[in-house]
């Protein structure tokens, strides 16, 4: 269990330094000061992500409706996640858009939008398939 709370733990520094890296880069104006802030305001993001990672229990199974099949609630459990995921690349997206004092063309921010929605949803089915999987 030791090893899983530390796996998390480095998911959590690897995020925050990651960030963090990112907003030293496209500040024009303090970068440090702009990836300390920013460093510091995705710790805890990362951390939750190590956690749900590693050292999440598994649920148990839930009950299904009738006709329903395992691969349909998968998609639906991955979905449900995705819209927050969204928002919260959109919130930094923008962060680093106000920052870095650029005008990207719509374009350019609408296909990661749905990049960005494509990945989510295809990393949250495949851990909620891995789950199931695994018990």
């Amino acid at each position: 269990m030791t090893i899983k709370w530390l796996l998390a733990a480095a998911v959590g520094l690897a995020a925050a330094a990651t960030t963090a890296v990112l907003a030293w880069l496209v500040s024009p104006v303090a970068p440090g000061v702009s990836a300390a802030v920013f460093g510091f305001v995705a710790l805890p993001f990362g951390a939750t992500l190590g956690w749900i990672l590693f050292v999440a229990p598994a649920t148990a199974d839930q009950a299904y409706a009738s006709g329903e099949s395992v691969e349909s609630h998968w998609a639906t459990a991955a979905s449900s996640g995705t819209a927050t995921d969204l928002v919260t690349v959109l919130g930094l997206t923008l962060a680093v858009v106000s920052i870095a004092r650029v005008d990207p063309p719509a374009a350019v921010l609408l296909t990661g939008l749905l990049l960005a929605a494509f990945a989510s949803f295809t990393t949250r089915y495949a851990l909620a398939r891995r789950r199931a999987l695994s018990e």
